[in-house]
């Protein structure tokens, strides 16, 4: 009897599609274990972060805003930022209210 020197075409189809299918849920497995644990590393290194220069400048920046002084550079008069705001808004509002009662004379 003659035997055939055929490759068996099925057989090669199902293994090469089942190889397909594994790698692929292999390589989404593993995007979703690295995905996991690089939020978790941000986290907890979000958490246990010391920003201790940049709270240094930030409460110096804050102490010179809220000082009233003299300025050693070019001695000028220093007031609190918040009083500066509130002269500037009065100031604003006196001249609004000049400007309104000058054009109602016109």
């Amino acid at each position: 009897m003659a035997q055939y020197d055929d490759l068996p075409i099925q057989r090669i189809t199902a293994v090469s599609l089942i190889s397909i299918a594994v790698t692929v849920v292999t390589i989404l497995a593993v995007q979703v274990v690295y995905f996991g644990m690089l939020d978790y590393v941000n986290s907890a290194k979000s958490a246990s972060g010391r920003y201790s220069e940049s709270d240094q400048i930030l409460a110096g920046q804050k102490r010179s805003i809220s000082r009233v002084g003299v300025n050693d550079e070019d001695a000028k008069l220093v007031i609190p930022i918040e009083s500066a705001m509130k002269r500037m808004v009065s100031q604003a509002a006196e001249n609004h209210e000049r400007n309104t009662a000058e054009n109602d004379d016109t």
